[in-house]
């Protein structure tokens, strides 16, 4: 009986959000936490074919113990943005170090000691695909069973002369508005999906000039029974 009653409190522990490594790994969506004082730098990593994705950061004071070696004039205290600027610096990476400071959070309560804590966790990245026809033709875009289609980009027009460059090239800096928005509206969801690549569903953003579709898109697992 006590065997168990040992198990339960270890795993509860562990669920607390405890940087020690569990004795069975770490959970799907397990969140680590790193905290460093005023002025220090903090380093968040994450292991081999995995990136940051940063859930929360506050930069400020909001308690007494927490880098109590230095002056407390509030409990309550958090600079605005943090999160923002700490995924903006950090999201997507292997490794990133960012300095606990006011010079890049700001000061919010000046005078008291301040820290800096990142809640974080390490996710595979997506695999991207990516996808062109020429104009005229049709782009068939696909994910296999139990994913459906994410569109990450869509660019109808021209930014280079070597793709698709057996038509006329007047330019190559031409883009139709709103295609990304387009495709995502009819392709966003399904796991198979046809768009044609014409001036007829994206209109002409560059007359006499021969265009092409480009769609970069990921295959995201279906949730739904």
């Amino acid at each position: 009986m006590w065997k168990c009653l040992v198990l339960i409190v270890v795993f509860l522990v562990f669920l607390q959000g405890k940087e020690t490594e569990g004795w069975c790994g770490r959970p799907p969506g397990y969140a680590h936490s790193k905290t460093v004082c005023e002025h220090k730098q903090l380093h968040l990593r994450c292991g081999r074919h995995r990136r940051i994705h940063v859930v929360s950061a506050i930069y400020g004071r909001t308690n007494r113990h927490t880098c109590g070696h230095g002056r407390v004039g509030t409990t309550s205290c958090k600079a605005r943005h943090a999160s923002f600027k700490v995924k903006r610096r950090c999201n997507g990476k292997r490794s990133c170090r960012i300095r606990a400071s006011n010079g890049v959070f700001g000061d919010p309560c000046v005078g008291t000691f301040k820290y800096l804590k990142v809640r974080y966790q390490c996710k595979r990245p997506r695999y991207t695909h990516s996808k062109t026809v020429c104009e005229h033709n049709r782009l068939h875009l696909r994910c296999g069973r139990h994913r459906r289609i994410h569109v990450v980009s869509a660019m109808y027009g021209r930014t280079n002369r070597h793709t698709c460059g057996h038509g006329p090239i007047g330019t190559t800096s031409c883009k139709a508005g709103h295609a990304s928005f387009k495709v995502k509206r009819k392709c966003n969801g399904k796991r198979s999906c046809r768009i044609r690549a014409s001036n007829g569903v994206f209109g002409d953003p560059c007359v006499g000039t021969f265009k092409y579709l480009k769609v970069r898109y990921q295959c995201k697992r279906n949730h739904r029974g």
